[in-house]
């Protein structure tokens, strides 16, 4: 026989391999920002929507959570597609879906409102200057994107959007009396979000503090954002 042929052993006689090698086993890989501005590794669905990306981004520097005004995921990527939208969607059932880099602003804010007057900071000349304006978000939104941010809202310009489904149900439109009311987020769109925001926070070093309600810094309806993220998540 041959030096170079192996032996062959009767079954049974054969040492094989302990159990715990050969059982399957989870491997975490790392969640990461790629360098074309996709979310790596997180199960996310990479859907880019060419129309929504208009320019570089400057940072992101906040995030700012919007809902949407269709009852599902769909119609909404079919309105991104007119080149209006946020970065993120998320479906009911959880699915992630990113339709922008994050090295590229979309359209997602509107006007912003004056953040020293929201929170009672402005000097007494600057509090004249806007009162002054009346209702005029033109103005208020001229006066306060010359600011550098955090000193005003966070803006399309340096800004992440997250979309989730879940619509207006109750006294939606401008006069419609009463609060308005929203769908609830399911738990599978809480988790979802909250995934999106600890990828974001790790990558662009972002806090708390850094997260938005859309309707708390634009023109938006009442609730929009409410309820879609807890600090404690």
């Amino acid at each position: 026989m041959s030096a170079v042929m192996k032996k062959f052993l009767e079954i049974g006689q054969s040492t094989t391999s302990p159990v715990e090698n050969t059982e399957r086993k989870e491997i975490e890989v790392e969640v990461y920002v790629g360098e074309n501005g996709y979310v790596q590794n997180a199960g996310f669905t990479q859907k880019p929507i060419a129309a929504l990306e208009k320019g570089a981004m400057n940072g992101p520097k906040a995030i700012v959570l919007h809902r949407t005004e269709g009852a599902s995921v769909q119609s909404a990527l079919d309105s991104a597609g007119t080149g209006i939208g946020t970065h993120f969607y998320v479906d009911k059932d959880g699915t992630v879906y990113q339709t922008a880099s994050l090295l590229k602003r979309t359209y997602h804010v509107g006007k912003i409102k004056s953040r020293c007057m929201a929170e009672g900071s402005c000097p007494a000349d600057e509090t004249k200057l806007i009162s002054g304006w009346g209702w005029n978000p033109t103005k208020v939104y001229n006066h306060e994107k010359a600011k550098e941010y955090p000193a005003r809202y966070p803006m399309n310009e340096d800004s992440v959007g997250i979309e989730t489904v879940s619509r207006c149900v109750k006294n939606c439109g401008p006069k419609d009396k009463g609060t308005p009311e929203w769908e609830a987020p399911t738990a599978e769109q809480k988790e979802s979000i909250s995934t999106i925001i600890r990828v974001l926070k790790k990558a662009y070093s972002l806090t708390n503090d850094d997260i938005y309600e859309h309707d708390i810094i634009s023109y938006k309806t009442a609730g929009e954002g409410a309820g879609l993220y807890s600090d404690e998540e």
